[in-house]
């Protein structure tokens, strides 16, 4: 009979045996000096201890964080996962219900007009809050939380903002509105077409560089008047605008010589971005009285009405003789007066600084807002892009607005992944018919302003949520406002912000309309043409 073969184990405890034996005899002590079961003991004790730790870990983490229930008090829910939005009302003849709403703003608003039933419709302040309403925040609860509760007709307002945003999701103040000549590089001139689109952007602080002080566009409107746009000296009584438009009478020979101007170098421009840009007087030569006359003052013989010159470090000034004294005037001004009657000769006279009266002239003549200098106009083929900017300066009571006007060749909009500017098509008008072809904001963000014509109106202006498709949503008062968690507004250009077309009015009234189906208008496709259906789905043609 064959024996068994030892193993490898028996062999171990054999030879273990053995050095315990030979241990023990020389030792005198049958105890070893280290115990294999020790490691497997200390391993279990840890293992014991880092579950009685997790044990307790999620212990107070349940205690902490219970399970989601319906709360005992109205409010707001969001069901998980289905996202449906849910005003919860406890105090009704059905106890407990369930109105299901379409969207954050409409729960907001029902649980307002719901707890304030008085003030349902009536007009609030655009100031006061009205007391210490506050935005009620949603709690999500599983969707199998909520069988079995009766619930109502679905209201609300069915096309409110999707974005409430919090101060994380607002854009800056910074506003833009944008022309874009659109040019066909087939034809001699480029922009002949006058193929114009308008884009409005919203937090955006880069627009590229600004117009130069001697640089200047000429305009035509849609009412075929014309303006100048040019950058207004450090001087000028504007002094929130870098930019002003001034209107020019192109019939007048003797303003467009002394402007360097012409027919050729008039561009178009939407009503859109011409409104933005604050206008100044119009540029047109000085009434000067007594004019061919001896003046009070005698200025070498010069007659009332004479240019004369004054060479200084590094510059030259010019004056202009009248009645009672001299006027330092500007350049363009010094050829506005010179192209309509030249006083004192075809050259401009050149006087001594000791010769001009210590006494300036009490009638003077109004140039303030006049060009430095003739500038010169930018070409709609070379820069293709005009944008006017809108900007907040300072803090607290010293804010007030400040406009530039920027241009390029490129809209200074973000770009997308296939190189585009990254902007939303706008097809609806704005209330007054005004076109808006595209709209930029920062995706994911939402801008809550008050629409300001002057800094008087930074406190007070109409309230509007802007979402990132270009749509404003007006809310009527600040009560209201706070109600929805937008209690903080920004102030926005008025002439920029009644571009964008109107979404709905978010109020106590009309959120209480209630529905059994929502009714769908007409949407837009994207394109008249249907898109071809892919290989594999072709039909072969037809056999005859």
């Amino acid at each position: 009979m064959p024996s068994t073969p030892t193993t490898k184990s028996q062999v171990q405890a054999y030879r273990f045996v053995l050095r315990r034996m030979q241990s023990a005899l020389v030792r005198k002590d049958a105890v070893m000096l280290h115990d294999p079961m020790r490691t497997h003991s200390r391993a279990t004790i840890v293992g014991v201890c880092i579950a009685a730790v997790g044990m307790v870990g999620f212990l107070v983490y349940g205690l902490l964080s219970p399970a989601p229930k319906l709360p005992s008090e109205s409010g707001i829910i969001i069901a998980k996962p289905s996202g449906s939005v849910y005003v919860l009302l406890t105090n009704t003849e059905k106890g407990k219900v369930l109105i299901p709403t379409f969207n954050l703003a409409s729960a907001r608003l029902l649980l307002l007009a719901r707890t304030n039933p008085g003030a349902q419709g009536q007009p609030g302040s655009q100031t006061d809050a009205g007391g210490t309403t506050e935005a009620v925040q949603a709690e999500v609860i599983p969707d199998d939380k909520l069988v079995d509760i009766p619930r109502d007709r679905l209201t609300g307002i069915q096309d409110g903002p999707q974005l409430l945003p919090e101060a994380a999701q607002r854009v800056s103040g910074d506003w833009a509105v944008c022309d874009e000549y659109k040019l066909e590089q087939s034809l001699n001139n480029p922009a002949a077409d006058n193929k114009i689109e308008t884009t409005v952007a919203g937090g955006v602080r880069d627009l590229g560089p600004e117009l130069a002080l001697t640089e200047a566009l000429l305009v035509k409107s849609a009412t075929k008047d014309t303006y100048l746009v040019y950058r207004t000296p450090p001087t000028a009584n504007i002094k929130n605008a870098g930019t002003v438009r001034a209107k020019v009478d192109m019939s007048k020979g003797n303003i467009l010589a002394a402007l360097s101007l012409s027919e050729g170098s008039v561009r178009q421009i939407t009503t859109g971005l011409l409104n933005a840009i604050p206008e100044a007087p119009e540029l047109t030569p000085p009434t000067i009285p007594n004019r061919g006359e001896r003046g009070q003052v005698d200025m070498n013989g010069l007659p009332v009405g004479s240019v004369v010159q004054v060479e200084r470090a590094g510059r030259t000034d010019y004056y202009v003789v009248l009645v009672d004294g001299v006027q330092q005037i500007k350049k363009t001004t010094a050829d506005l007066i010179r192209f309509t009657t030249t006083e004192g000769g075809a050259a401009i006279t050149k006087v001594r600084p000791d010769q001009i009266p210590t006494v300036s002239a009490k009638q003077g003549i109004e140039d303030k807002t006049f060009p430095e200098v003739v500038p010169e106009v930018l070409s709609p083929v070379n820069y293709p892009v005009a944008c006017l900017g809108w900007t907040i300066v300072g803090d607290g009571p010293s804010a007030d607005q400040h406009t530039k006007v920027h241009i390029g060749k490129d809209l200074p909009l973000p770009r997308s992944q296939t190189g585009k500017a990254a902007s939303v098509r706008i097809s609806t008008p704005s209330a007054d018919g005004q076109r808006l072809d595209y709209f930029y904001m920062p995706p994911g963000r939402a801008a809550v302003v008050r629409g300001a014509t002057s800094r008087q109106d930074f406190a007070t202006g109409p309230i509007y949520l802007i979402s990132d498709r270009g749509v404003k949503f007006g809310i009527p008062d600040q009560r209201t406002a706070a109600a929805l968690g937008l209690a903080t507004q920004l102030p926005a250009p008025d002439a920029i912000v009644r571009l964008l077309p109107n979404g709905a009015s978010l109020n106590t009234r009309d959120v209480l309309q209630t529905y059994d189906t929502v009714p769908v208008g007409a949407g837009q496709f994207p394109s008249t043409t249907p898109a071809p259906l892919p290989p594999a789905t072709q039909q072969p043609p037809a056999t005859p």
